[in-house]
């Protein structure tokens, strides 16, 4: 039986797949604050190539933070009246 083959995703790419519209800006902030997760490499070593994300590594922080929102919904009384299904 044969491994999936893991995807890279480069920032372009987590828009149309994965929802997070982003700047580039806005990403680096945020990895900088440790709220999103750092990039698992880039294509080359040069300084101006791009970085990539594994798509395991960004499926974890859509996880954690789903799970986060739903601990923080739960808090404030249950889950009426939103569109999050429950776990």
């Amino acid at each position: 039986m044969s491994r999936p083959v893991p995807k890279i995703l480069f920032q372009k790419d987590l828009g149309p797949k994965k929802g997070i519209n982003y700047s580039r800006q806005h990403i680096s902030r945020k990895i900088r604050e440790k709220t999103f997760p750092p990039p698992d490499g880039k294509t080359t070593d040069a300084p101006t190539s791009p970085n990539f994300w594994w798509e395991t590594t960004i499926n974890k922080y859509l996880r954690k933070r789903a799970a986060a929102l739903r601990e923080v919904i739960e808090r404030k009384g249950g889950n009426r009246g939103t569109s999050i299904p429950p776990k």
